[in-house]
């Protein structure tokens, strides 16, 4: 995790500023020229020396998501075509010393205002298998993406059965961050991703490995090495990573792979729903509850320092107007959180809407003093949470912090959440600062045992004369202490 310095007006610990706040550019149409070969624009002309380097070569799709294999060449141009079109992802073809396309990789997910982008569906042929092409393009790629375009925070990510990805990422100078639980439906079957990032305070370092690699007098007369990349950037001979999903055999390549999905389909978006509990209910977020909100949320500016691009607000026309606006959008898509006496005295929202992979945050969580460390505070949780996994039928529920913001991530481990990695300039906020970003999810397999926890702290034996619990929330949960 990054520095830290106090917020100027609450004192809340908060990133350092970044040097350069402004958005990047996007990839371009740029050629790349190293030793071995070079790196171009994806063009519709590669595809029929792609097809012969890949026809047949079944076993190097295993593990791209959505796409592949094709079994003709008419299906594999087509594809070609429409990824040449594509900005994002944005495909690069790999061309070797006899002006052949041997592979292509893409920078995609590509975030300019947070300067980040990912390397990502690296298909390598046969041919450029362990060859110093294969990696002479990984630091063509890198070092535009540092040097040319300025970005901060460069990712890969792969199938967690993918052993052979995450060991090139660490091979290649990338750093191991998390593993996330069914991220991902992948052509009918479960997907854990493993997520590696390399910092732009990292890349000289890194070039100059990839450089000290790469020299010709790091090869003998048989092209041997005589120093590993994995030894330069001092890889572990056998890293290990978090939690993986079970497997099974790929039926034609006998790769492993994630268990079918039992419902594939994509999950339903979330709707004007009203949820009732015993201390309150949640509704749709509307322009009319900004007058209770306002009274609840003025002068409680440390309430947004966490927030990453909105708030606090100076005036009520400024709020109300941020309330309109958040309740007409469908991601994130808000609700309002109301006590007995009828009053919204919070809000949160649903956000990064996966409907194909059913996978959905709770974020912009803004729970008013009135609301923080009450039982409506808990069971507007419970009763999101219960509509994500029983009413919309999701798979992954997700809950994103600051990596500074310590009181969320307590929420969400009291609340039954799973911490699985933390994400070093994942973020440039509202005040042009780093945030680094931690995760936690919970699984459609966690909610029944995570269901009864929470309704067992919200029974009324669960308190005493005074309203104080008898058994916490935590504890149910089997949260450590510290």
């Amino acid at each position: 995790m990054t520095a830290s310095e106090p917020h100027p007006q609450t004192g809340q610990p908060i990133g350092l500023p970044v040097a350069n706040p402004a958005a990047g550019p996007r990839p371009g149409p740029v050629t790349l020229q190293g030793r071995y070969g070079r790196v171009e624009r994806l063009k519709t002309e590669h595809a029929a020396s792609l097809w012969r380097a890949f026809a047949g070569q079944n076993q190097v799709w295993t593990y791209i998501a959505t796409t592949g294999p094709f079994a003709s060449f008419d299906e594999f141009a087509a594809f070609v075509a429409t990824r040449a079109a594509s900005d994002d992802p944005y495909a690069y073809a790999i061309i070797d010393s006899s002006n052949r396309a041997v592979g292509y990789f893409n920078l995609m997910r590509i975030a300019p205002n947070n300067r980040v982008i990912e390397v990502g569906g690296v298909l390598y042929s046969p041919v450029l298998q362990r060859t110093p092409l294969g990696t002479e393009v990984q630091y063509l790629l890198a070092r535009y993406v540092f040097e040319t375009l300025g970005y901060r925070r460069y990712e890969w990510k792969c199938d967690s059965h993918n052993a052979a990805s995450w060991r090139a990422a660490l091979r290649y100078g990338f750093t191991y961050e998390g593993t996330f639980r069914q991220h991902v439906i992948a052509k009918g079957h479960n997907r854990d991703d493993v997520w590696f990032s390399m910092l732009d305070s990292e890349w000289p370092a890194r070039k100059a490995n990839f450089e000290r690699w790469l020299a010709p007098e790091n090869f003998d007369r048989e092209g041997r090495q005589k120093s590993s990349l994995a030894a330069l950037n001092g890889v572990n001979s056998k890293p290990e990573f978090g939690v993986m999903s079970g497997s099974q055999r790929h039926a034609q390549t006998g790769q492993p792979i994630g268990l079918p999905v039992p419902n594939p389909a994509p999950g339903p978006r979330p709707g004007p729903a009203t949820l009732k509990g015993r201390y309150g209910h949640i509704e749709k977020l509307n322009a009319r509850h900004a007058g209770d909100l306002w009274k609840v949320f003025a002068g409680q500016d440390r309430l947004w320092t966490y927030i990453s691009m909105d708030g606090p607000f100076s005036n009520f026309g400024e709020f109300a107007a941020f309330i309109a606006k958040r309740a007409t959008a469908e991601d994130p898509y808000a609700y309002a959180i109301i006590d007995l006496s009828g009053h919204a005295i919070g809000y949160f929202t649903l956000l990064r809407i996966e409907l194909r992979h059913r996978v959905i945050e709770v974020g912009h969580v803004l729970y008013s003093p009135a609301l923080q460390r009450t039982p409506l505070g808990t069971e507007a949780q419970y009763l999101l949470a219960r509509y994500v996994f029983e009413t919309l039928g999701y798979r992954r529920y997700e809950w994103k912090c600051d990596a500074l913001n310590a009181a969320s991530q307590r929420a969400a481990l009291r609340y039954g959440f799973v911490y699985e990695g933390t994400f070093r300039q994942y973020m440039i906020n509202k005040d042009g600062r780093n945030r680094d970003d931690a995760w936690f999810s919970m699984l459609d397999s966690e909610w029944q045992s995570r269901k009864a926890n929470f309704e067992r702290w919200l029974a009324p034996e669960n308190f005493d004369r005074e309203g104080r619990q008898k058994i916490s929330l935590a504890a149910l949960n089997g949260v450590k202490a510290s």
